[in-house]
């Protein structure tokens, strides 16, 4: 005979260690993803292809699949199996990578993509509702931003260790390396965060079934406008994140090393002291006052940074390059912890992976467009424009992000409105967390 299982809310030491090995699975999943982009240069001299390709490589292929199976494995998540997911994941995607230093065309790069994408899936949205499932509704910004760290080490991990072990050995051997350690890691997951956890007793009616309520999600016009103004931002991000390394070769006649050292130093120190800083210590606090702050802050960072991503491609001092470069990148870092907070506000325990796997998935199908446009458009201008022609491109990132502004303000007129933190749901949660 079976019993359901007690309320497990983990201890605040014991959740924190957790936030801290996610932010180390959450630098691998990244690593591991933009490694391509990292090394795209040799990758597309080696494997003969064009920008377009490393466009569908490192964004349309690569995310279409990521944004469609995460929302299948979030249901997973959902039922508090947190730990296994993530660990199954992380395997996953690591043996993928070590796959992918040994392909011989462009074809077998985009299938080990593809498994990547699979591994990855999972992954995010299981941290999300394991940080929702343990720490107060107003404490969740800062573990978030914590997890969210994992942008911009990653960032600077693939540019800096990808990018010199690929100058030294080759960007095969960059893959195996980043590959294995992702699969080394995984055990310790389950250690850490345990297989599964219970969800606290929720004691409104059932009276729709758990198989269709998620779709509801997609009903409130505030999370709509987050979803989209995340997406808008993640399009930039991706056009940064596939084709920066590219064009501080290409357009400022820097070497593989300089573009490890240098740009991966400067988005790293960006994106950590962004989300430090300005998440980490804002977040909560304002929105302790008031919860639109979640959304006021993201308008406010992506305002202040946007000249930063159009004078990057005016500039033509590669120093002054690659530090616009990198304050532009912190958009696409700091974003995502208010964002996820925001929308663990919208929803009942039982949808919090699926809600961040909804808000992932469109991220992910529009961020997708992102490079493929931006190699489609670089291509198209080669002949005319040369060298220049990604640099144009690239113009692209701000018009997108202006965009993403205006749905987060609009967003932020429904919000309060919208927020089900009801007091069973608190109250339940909180007897569970109580320690």
């Amino acid at each position: 005979m079976t019993h359901p299982a007690p309320p497990d809310g983990h201890s605040p030491r014991r959740a924190w260690a957790a936030v801290g090995l996610l932010a180390v699975v959450g630098t691998l999943n990244y690593a591991d993803r933009f490694l391509p982009a990292v090394l795209a240069e040799p990758i597309k001299q080696d494997l003969d292809l064009s920008d377009t390709e490393i466009g569908i490589i490192n964004g349309f292929g690569f995310l279409v699949v990521y944004a469609v199976l995460g929302i299948f494995i979030a249901r997973i998540s959902d039922r508090g199996a947190f730990g296994l997911v993530v660990s199954a994941c992380l395997t996953l995607w690591g043996a993928m990578t070590v796959l992918g230093g040994w392909v011989q065309s462009g074809f077998q790069l985009v299938l080990t993509r593809v498994g990547v994408a699979v591994g990855e899936a999972g992954s995010t949205p299981a941290a999300h509702a394991y940080v929702a499932r343990n720490f107060a509704p107003h404490r969740r910004a800062a573990p978030l931003a914590v997890i969210t760290l994992s942008i911009p080490l990653a960032s600077a991990a693939s540019l800096i260790g990808g990018g010199l072990l690929a100058e030294s050995l080759g960007w095969r051997s960059a893959f195996i390396v980043m590959g294995v350690i992702s699969i080394l890691v995984a055990p310790l997951v389950l250690v850490v965060l345990g297989p599964r956890q219970s969800l606290p007793a929720e004691p409104a009616p059932a009276a729709v079934a758990d198989t269709t309520r998620w779709w509801d999600l997609l009903s409130k016009p505030s999370y709509r406008a987050i979803v989209a103004g995340a997406a808008c931002v993640s399009f930039a991000g991706y056009s940064l994140t596939t084709f920066a390394p590219a064009f501080l070769m290409r357009g400022r006649g820097m070497s593989l090393g300089e573009v490890a050292w240098q740009y991966g130093v400067a988005s790293g120190v960006t994106g950590i002291l962004g989300l430090l800083l300005l998440v980490g210590r804002l977040a909560d606090r304002l929105s302790g006052r008031d919860p639109r702050w979640l959304l006021w802050l993201v308008a406010a960072m992506t305002a202040a940074m946007v000249p930063f991503s159009v004078a990057a491609l005016l500039v033509d001092n590669s120093a002054a390059t690659v530090w616009c470069l990198a304050l532009a990148y912190v958009i696409g870092t700091a974003y995502m912890a208010p964002s996820i907070a925001a929308i663990q506000r919208l929803v009942r325990p039982e949808q919090r992976a699926t809600a961040s796997a909804i808000f992932l998935f469109f991220s992910a199908i529009i961020g997708s467009a992102g490079p493929l446009l931006t190699g489609m458009i670089s291509d198209a201008l080669l002949e005319s424009l040369g060298a220049m022609a990604l640099e144009r491109a690239l113009f692209v990132v701000p018009v997108v992000q202006v965009l993403a502004i205006a749905c987060y303000l609009w967003a932020s007129r429904r919000f309060t409105r919208e927020i089900i933190d009801e007091p069973s749901v608190v109250a339940a949660e909180a007897e569970s967390l109580r320690q």
